[in-house]
Order: C-alpha cells, then structure tokens, then sequence
C-alpha cells in the first residue's frame, strides 16, 4: 500500500515556528505515511527540526536556497520505498518583488517532482504551492488571478510529461477554492482527479481576525491513475492538532488541514 500526507505546516520564519515545527514532525512521524508532503518551510533552521524528527524516514527531499529551501517545499519518503529523481521547477511567473505578493516572490514558488518505486509501481509525487490571492479576487483581470493562471498552466504542463505508466499525484496549498477560474483551469487542463471532489469539508482554519469567507478548500490532493490500474483509492481531510498540551492556545499548530490519500 502506498500513503501520502499534504500538510501547509504554517512556517512563520524569524525562528517563531521552531517549536510547533518540532510537534508537527513528532506527529506526522507517528501517523508514517509513504511519502510526506510539506509546504510553508520558511527558514532552512527548521529543516534541522523535522529530519530529527521523523526518525521514520531517511530520504529528504528539499532544495536549501539562502533562507529557505526553494517553495518552501519539503518532501520524506519511508526507507522501503526508492528515490528514483528529485528535482525543483521554479514557476516561470513568480510575481515580482514589488507587489502584495513579495513574501510568494522571496520564497521562489515552484513544483518539487520526486520520482518514487515502490510495490513495482511508479509514482511522480507533485508537492507544489502556489501564489497567494490575498483580496480573495478571482476575476481574470486580478494580478494575482494571472500569476495563479500562468502557475496552473506550468503545472498542469508538466503533469503530462509524465509516463502513462505512473501514477501521479499533485499536492498542496494551491490558494483558490473550487470555484475559482485557475481550479477548474488546473483540472481541465491537466486531467488529473480530485479526490475529495464534492467534499464540503474546508482544508484552511482562518484565525479569529480572519474573514470567514476564507473557511474553504485551498489545499488539494490530485492523482492521474495509470490506464488498467483499478487500484482502491481512499482519503481523508485531519486536524493536526497538540492535543496533550496544557493550555488551549499550544494546541494549535497549523491554521490548515492535513489531507491523506492512500492507494490500495
């Protein structure tokens, strides 16, 4: 069997993340899926704090660039399964420094491909995270619209390049609900199948000063399955939460949902 977890870790960099860092690991290591899939890691010190502590991995998977590694991507595979590539694809548009979105800019936002083997199957593992839409404006004369557009198509380019023979997965924080124009874009054009397709669940928490309206699905899970493999698909949308913490404000780690997708 194999399994894959997508979390948005919250990664606030200036050192202000390190000890939920450390709890996240502690928890996703317990739970041990396949293949783990991590966005928001914003400052390389915080690399340090998951290998440590998912002692049930040993490949890592991430590309250190000066304050942070490239995406703010961070991917671990279990040891029975083998690396076949890794490789990071900068998105072509990345916005431009001086605009609202600077902070998507520093982070140099792409796609992290790892090419696994495991069970004789095949699997390109997407762990990506797109542009943030901060005015939650969806049109296509929005700025941010067009980054997110232009990163969908790169995206979705990419997806075909890979062999019929593999299955491929597509996760992360993609920054727009199902009703936006670069969701049903990314899903025409690139053919790949949501799995929670139809599921009301939201994958984002806003915090208290947060609108409402931002209480959806920005995070996804996207599989293309290769021809004549009736593989049984399950998945599910969790809280990864600190539950044995004393007071109510440590429990919280990350203002996103987790989502799981396990192929049978």
């Amino acid at each position: 069997m194999f399994s894959i977890l997508s979390l948005n870790t919250f990664g606030i960099p200036f050192f202000i993340s390190q000890p939920r860092i450390k709890r996240i690991a502690e928890i996703l290591n317990h739970r041990s899926p396949t293949v783990l899939c991590l966005q928001e890691i914003q400052q390389n010190i915080y690399l340090s704090s998951l290998m440590s502590g998912l002692p049930a991995y040993s490949n890592f998977i991430y590309q250190r660039n000066m304050i942070a590694p490239k995406g703010g991507l961070f991917t671990a595979a279990v040891p029975s399964i083998r690396v076949r590539q890794a490789k990071f694809f900068p998105y072509p548009n990345q916005g431009r420094p001086l605009s609202i979105g600077f902070s998507d800019w520093a982070l140099n936002k792409g796609i992290q491909l790892v090419e696994l083997e495991i069970d004789e199957r095949c699997y390109a593992v997407m762990n990506t995270h797109l542009q943030a839409n901060y005015l939650a404006d969806w049109r296509p004369s929005n700025q941010q619209t067009r980054i997110q557009l232009d990163q969908v198509g790169y995206l979705a380019h990419l997806v075909h390049t890979q062999p019929t023979e593999t299955w491929v997965i597509v996760c992360g924080d993609f920054n727009f609900p199902r009703h936006a124009p670069a969701y049903q874009e990314l899903i025409s054009k690139s053919g790949l199948v949501d799995a929670f397709a139809g599921d009301p669940r939201p994958t984002y928490k806003p915090f208290p000063l947060v609108s409402k309206r931002w209480k959806t699905s920005l995070d996804y899970m996207l599989y293309r399955r290769p021809e004549g493999d009736s593989a049984a698909i399950t998945s599910d949308i969790i809280s990864i939460v600190y539950h044995t913490a004393r007071w109510s404000f440590q429990r919280f780690l990350t203002d996103h949902y987790a989502l799981t997708l396990c192929i049978d």
